[in-house]
């Protein structure tokens, strides 16, 4: 989250006024719509014991800024406490509703709560705010523009952002400039052409030409320093000219830190590693193509391997200045307990510790819990609220589905019916105790031992109360338990499932069985268009997703080599990969949004968001 810069709060009072307090005499501040606010104690606490001393409203003037203080200084329960003491809403003066509407949606956002900030801001409480001065017009703009950004609505939160320069002095305009960044490179190459198409002002179309140009060469640290030139050329009256988002202003300083040596650890006689290695490789000639500044590369087999420190010590001796891999589970927990790490290290899987042993540390994998938190948050999106569970009855589909159980009642979610199926012939009856057949089938039975037969018409009925089946299956599963789902009367029920469930085959009869099905995938494998995939696809040997989705993996692996420090740092809050956006968290654990899909007349299709799912 982007810091609030600390404001100057409301003003035009008497310099005596905490030495008058202190005597215990009490005066009351003088609330009204003007231009100005009035000098209020610097410390929280002096606020809330003026607070204590007054009179509505003079003492919501004061518990709001000492809540605005408090929040600066990361006490969020205790300005949770202040603000719950001022007075009725209604009852203010619009310049605090304003203030107070920002104070709750920040404290809706410290709580992981987006949409309930949201709805602050929404409110009655921000009316009038074209009447404020431009600080608190400012402050709340921008709030709504952080908090559309944590609610995923990029589009709407570039569009309250840009044109708010003008209200910002210029000490602050780098601030602002990298909240816009933040929100604008988010945008998909198609929100950013229908924005720019709709762009009404030259500061709005600057924005959105910066963007296009550095997603363009997003891979390329060469091609995206050049590029900001041109731009800047071209779009010299732009506020950004001069105050460039900081993550654009460190790229050169990026650029000439970047490991020269990498070495590459990968167990070669395997597919998965030799997938991995193809994806690298093409990657890295595709760069050499355009830049002939590539880095070396040494290449370790770790194949049969059950010790990683010598291979690992071996690589940083040739002169590796950053180590990407290993790929298995194993070797990379054995890594991770090495009591020094002298150069960066990128591990191409996940140790389950949480916390690691060196800030050079990173993981980056296949991790099926970044399409769980994907599929959850856009099924919530959608508005869903009560979720079934259909899972395979084995360990690792257990673990899963507790991983999707606990992100899903996290969000405030139910988990209102769970089944599992074994083998090939359980999915019917998987099914109707999952939506609850079976019982209804009981009771017919016991009134058939009661009634003759035949003067009892049965139409077997299920539960009422799921909003959406999360289906964990594979391709070949999921093309009969789809059918038997609209078989036993579910067929309106949306059904979500993880990328397992499109084994590439593109055969639109065979998958009619899917229609309807909402799943989430890498960029590598839904993006037909991609060029680079038609000329990877043409050079190497074809195979099937799960080894296409590691070829991904290799690609993404070389492309961010040299942006480690940026995604570590925050500075670059989002990488387009062939995996999905990239991110990196405190643990060092960079995880993937991938895309979104529905199989539609047999053919996958890219949805763009969760209210679209929603009208499918």
């Amino acid at each position: 989250m982007i810091a609030i810069p600390r404001n100057r709060f409301l003003a035009g009072q008497f310099i005596v006024l905490i030495l008058l307090a202190a005597c215990g005499t009490t005066i009351e501040p003088t609330i009204t719509e003007r231009d100005e606010p009035a000098p209020i104690p610097g410390s929280a606490e002096a606020l809330l014991e003026l607070a204590a001393r007054s009179t509505q409203p003079a003492a919501s003037e004061y518990l709001i800024a000492a809540s605005e203080l408090l929040l600066e200084e990361a006490r969020d329960s205790r300005a949770r406490d202040a603000v719950s003491q001022a007075a009725p809403a209604d009852t203010l003066p619009f310049t605090l509703r304003n203030r107070l509407a920002v104070v709750q949606a920040e404290l809706s956002l410290r709580e992981n709560d987006p949409s309930g900030a949201l709805a602050w801001l929404d409110s009655s409480l921000t009316e009038r705010l074209e009447q404020q001065r431009p600080a608190l017009q400012r402050r709340v703009s921008e709030t709504r523009g952080r908090v559309l950004l944590a609610n995923q609505r990029y589009l709407d939160a570039v569009t309250t952002l840009v044109g708010l320069d003008e209200l910002y002095p210029t000490t602050e305009g780098q601030h602002f400039n990298d909240i816009v960044w933040q929100a604008i490179q988010n945008l998909s190459d198609q929100q950013l052409t229908q924005l720019a198409s709709n762009a009404d002002s030259y500061e709005l179309r600057g924005w959105v030409e910066l963007a296009r140009t550095m997603q363009t060469d997003q891979h390329s640290i060469a091609s995206q320093i050049n590029n900001i030139s041109r731009w800047q050329n071209v779009w010299n009256r732009h506020s950004a000219v001069d105050l460039l988002p900081s993550q654009l202003q460190d790229l050169d300083e990026v650029w000439n830190r970047r490991p020269r040596h990498i070495a590459l650890l990968l167990p070669l006689q395997e597919q998965i590693g030799r997938a991995v290695q193809e994806g690298f490789l093409s990657a890295y000639y595709q760069t050499m193509e355009s830049n002939t500044d590539v880095p070396l590369i040494s290449v370790y087999d770790t194949s049969g391997v059950v010790e990683i420190r010598g291979i690992y010590e071996t690589a940083i001796e040739s002169g590796a200045e950053l180590v990407i891999g290993p790929l298995n589970k194993e070797l990379v927990r054995q890594l991770d307990n090495l009591s020094t790490m002298p150069v960066p290290t990128l591990a191409l899987n996940y140790t389950d510790f949480t916390n690691r042993n060196s800030e050079l540390f990173y993981q980056f994998g296949l991790a099926p819990e970044d399409e769980i938190r994907q599929a959850a948050n856009q099924a919530w999106g959608a508005g869903y609220r009560n979720a079934a569970i259909v899972a395979p009855d084995n360990a690792d589909y257990a673990r899963l589905q507790q991983a999707f159980t606990n992100t899903w009642q996290n969000l405030g979610g139910n988990v209102v019916s769970t089944t599992r199926y074994a083998g090939e012939g359980g999915y019917a009856d998987a099914v109707k105790q999952l939506l609850a057949i079976d019982a209804s089938e009981n009771r017919l039975a016991r009134l058939e031992a009661l009634l003759p037969r035949n003067s009892i018409e049965f139409t077997p009925s299920g539960r009422g109360d799921i909003d959406f089946i999360f289906l964990m299956a594979n391709a070949r599963q999921g093309r009969q338990i789809n059918p038997t789902l609209a078989f036993y009367f579910a067929e309106d029920i949306p059904v979500y499932a993880l990328s397992a469930i499109n084994d590439g085959n593109n055969n639109q009869l065979v998958n009619q069985d899917l229609n309807g099905i909402v799943f989430t995938d890498s960029p590598w494998i839904l993006n037909q268009q991609d060029p680079f995939k038609e000329k990877v696809s043409i050079s190497l040997r074809n195979t099937q997703s799960p080894l296409q989705r590691l070829r991904a993996l290799g690609i993404d692996s070389f492309r961010i080599y040299a942006r480690l420090e940026q995604l570590a740092s925050g500075e670059l809050s989002n990488f387009n990969g062939a995996t999905g956006a990239l991110t990196m968290n405190e643990t060092g654990i960079i995880e993937r949004v991938p895309l979104t899909a529905i199989f539609r007349d047999g053919t996958a299709v890219v949805i763009e968001n969760a209210e679209a799912i929603a009208l499918q």
